[in-house]
């Protein structure tokens, strides 16, 4: 397996981190930040991935906030795949960082693959997530934890970020683990630091740590929906894919 800073290549597949810009808010992000020294300005990097593979369709895992001019549908572009080819959109979760790209359109003939518990959450209120579901029609497929909606991607149930937030472990060597945090320089080094984003931050702060040490434990390269090499957040071709190792009571990243 060869791991490069946004794209993954190994025997008959490869994995790329497509870039759908930045976002930026205030220190109010970390309502309790447990003493981290914060900067004023904290940039997210939005981020959704392609999974290829000979002889199958693409899997899209999330599809970033914008349309057909934002990041992930010019990187796709780049990359030689028409939205209309993808074969499957996996959802990690549905904020509107993760769905707004399927909003947009471009991805009718795709399967699309949630979790239950994510889309039981949604669908009872009136909120724009629901339109996930509803354009999905009978094209959605429910999913459980270690449920294999794709061959060789199998579900891991990663909830507190939202109810029914998943990850996704690629041939038991990638992965890829959505919003479990959204800032690896603060979060690694302290895991038990929570965004205002967290529907049960209790929840998520256990998911967190109990999924960093099976990464760890695993020798998983690791990636996310906002994970990047710390320093490097506003960078749009920052290191994605990441190792982690134990340092003190957190994590430390490095490149592959």
């Amino acid at each position: 397996m060869r791991v490069g800073p946004q794209r993954i290549d190994w025997d008959g597949g490869s994995l790329h981190c497509l870039c759908d810009g930045v976002a930026a808010f205030g220190q109010d992000l970390f309502p309790d930040p447990r003493g981290a020294v914060l900067p004023e300005r904290l940039v997210l990097p939005v981020q959704a991935y392609l999974l290829c593979r000979d002889g199958q369709a693409p899997v899209l895992i999330d599809t970033g906030s914008g349309g057909a001019d934002a990041g992930v549908a010019l990187a796709l572009q780049a990359l030689g795949v028409d939205r209309g080819d993808i074969g499957t959109v996996v959802f990690t979760h549905l904020h509107g960082d993760h769905r707004g790209g399927y909003l947009a359109g471009g991805y009718e003939r795709a399967t699309v693959v949630l979790s239950r518990g994510e889309a039981d959450y949604w669908g009872g209120q009136d909120h724009p997530a629901r339109q996930v579901l509803e354009l999905a029609g009978d094209r959605l497929v429910l999913v459980e934890d270690r449920d294999e909606p794709v061959p060789g991607v199998r579900v891991w149930a990663l909830p507190g970020h939202t109810p029914g937030h998943i990850g996704l472990v690629i041939d038991g060597r990638i992965a890829v683990v959505g919003d479990i945090l959204h800032r690896a320089d603060l979060q690694l080094a302290d895991p038990e630091l929570s965004t205002r984003f967290d529907v049960d931050p209790p929840l998520a702060r256990a998911t967190r740590k109990a999924a960093l040490a099976r990464i760890a434990a695993e020798d998983m390269v690791v990636c996310g929906g906002h994970m990047r090499l710390p320093g490097q957040e506003e960078d749009p071709l920052g290191a994605a894919f990441l190792r982690l190792a134990a340092k003190g009571t957190g994590w430390q990243a490095k490149v592959g």
